[in-house]
């Protein structure tokens, strides 16, 4: 396939999503077409959009971290979906871009089509009236995502996975005696120790469709698309690998001498019939089967 061509760009101009292709064979994937949508959602040229190549369709720096993992999924010529903040028409917007890989007639990918669509909780048109005040995006106290918000996109990426039969997992943890720590040391080292975890937990579930939020007190939740039931536990190990690996010191720890945390996994692949609250509960079963085991562990529930 040759891309761009007028014939091509007058049909896709034609639709009200906004479309860009990126060229996969090309280093830096430059942005080879960007159809009237997109410039009617990010109210900017068609050439101004193809100068910024991926790292703008990312609302990127160049070199950032951001485009660097997408860059890395579509050279293994994955289709992946990733929510970006943007400067849309009306001001800061959030979105969903999907990237979908298009073949040669040799099955080789070549290009990668992006779908852009606007999320939930975004600035409402003129016509829309906001029916609820905008949910909170960030946890004030780590960063992470607002736990309401994470349900909201939790629930958006479930029903995406039904449709598309993909295997989810959510990941529950806990932070073990996070009371006896308080007790110990106050309740501020305790806000600190919830931060230093909230950021070990998210600096391990880092792939483009990974989220992660804190619940309440030490709890945290995390959600993974397209795990199998074993990279699943590997990954649950990681997590509280990475905790242990702070070496945070918690002298009257019943489970260890360092601040450690409890993980419990949901997983499956999602039936129609299947609930995004299905999911959670079988993850706190999971969870509830680690802390019964004697916490600083890993349970699955499948």
């Amino acid at each position: 396939m040759t891309l761009p061509d007028s014939l091509t760009l007058a049909l896709l101009d034609q639709l009200p999503e906004a479309i860009a292709v990126v060229d996969a064979r090309v280093e830096g994937l430059p942005i080879v077409l960007a159809n009237q949508g997109l410039l009617q959602m990010r109210a900017r040229s068609r050439e101004e959009i193809v100068r910024a190549g991926l790292a703008g369709l990312l609302g990127d720096g160049a070199g950032g971290a951001r485009t660097a993992e997408v860059a890395a999924v579509i050279a293994r010529g994955e289709p992946l979906a990733v929510r970006v903040a943007i400067e849309g028409a009306r001001g800061p917007m959030s979105a969903e871009i999907r990237f979908e890989p298009l073949r040669d007639a040799a099955g080789v990918v070549t290009h990668f089509v992006c779908f852009h669509s606007q999320l939930p909780g975004a600035p409402p048109r003129e016509a829309e009236q906001p029916t609820r005040p905008p949910l909170p995006r960030e946890d004030r106290l780590t960063g992470l995502r607002h736990i309401e918000y994470f349900h909201e996109l939790f629930r958006r990426d479930f029903a995406i996975a039904q449709r598309e039969g993909r295997a989810l997992t959510v990941f529950l943890a806990d932070i073990d005696a996070l009371g006896l720590y308080n007790d110990t040391f106050g309740r501020q080292a305790g806000d600190s120790v919830i931060r230093r975890v909230g950021r070990a937990l998210s600096s391990a579930l880092r792939r483009a469709s990974d989220l992660v939020a804190r619940v309440e007190g030490g709890r945290f939740v995390g959600f993974s698309v397209g795990m199998d039931a074993a990279q699943a536990r590997r990954h649950g190990e990681t997590l509280a690998a990475r905790v242990r690996e702070l070496h945070m010191h918690h002298p009257h720890s019943p489970v260890a001498k360092i601040v450690t945390v409890s993980i419990g996994a949901g997983h499956l692949v999602p039936a129609p019939q299947s609930s995004p609250e299905q999911l959670l509960k079988s993850a706190q079963r999971a969870l509830d089967k680690a802390r019964e085991g004697g916490r600083n562990r890993v349970a699955i529930d499948e």
